[in-house]
């Protein structure tokens, strides 16, 4: 074999030894069906787990349950492009982790602040996105006149909408 081959060879074994999925956060995967993310969430014993339209699907734990998690799914065409996790809802809390990404990532390749009326008053959001190969990673502040909410966001490109948002 010739060292072009040779290379040729090692650059192809490198690109199908890649990985088809693009993100994982526990046992949720890019790509896996709703059925199969509805498997897997029977084992995290949420208190409820409701679907959002056509294309969502939210997990949360009631407010007496200390564990307080609440996780959001959508799916583009029955596969799960985007994980949305809320974290404490603590300005904080927010800078800490767009430092962290920022250190990780670098700047920012989108920031989107944007403010609007909803039926309980004033809705100011401040979302931030770092791109990690073909995976989006977002930080999400949204404070309403009375709360406040937090949210880490792992998505991937599709044909439903465009990523970031």
């Amino acid at each position: 074999m010739t060292i072009k081959t040779k290379t040729f060879c090692l650059f192809a074994g490198l690109l199908l030894a890649l990985p088809v999925q693009a993100w994982e956060v526990g046992e949720f995967k890019n790509g896996m069906s709703r059925s199969e993310v509805e498997q897997a969430l029977k084992t995290w014993n949420f208190d409820k787990t409701v679907p959002v339209g056509n294309d969502g699907l939210f997990a949360y734990d009631l407010p007496n349950n200390p564990g307080g998690r609440r996780f959001l799914f959508t799916f583009c065409n029955d596969r799960l492009v985007e994980f949305d996790q809320e974290v404490e809802p603590d300005f904080r809390n927010f800078v800490t982790i767009a430092s962290n990404y920022s250190n990780l990532y670098g700047n920012p390749l989108k920031v989107i602040p944007y403010t609007s009326v909803v039926a309980s008053g004033e809705k100011n959001l401040l979302a931030m996105f770092w791109r990690k190969g073909s995976d989006y990673l977002g930080l999400k502040y949204v404070l309403y006149a009375n709360s406040e909410q937090l949210s880490m966001t792992v998505q991937v490109g599709n044909n439903c909408w465009q990523a970031p948002r």
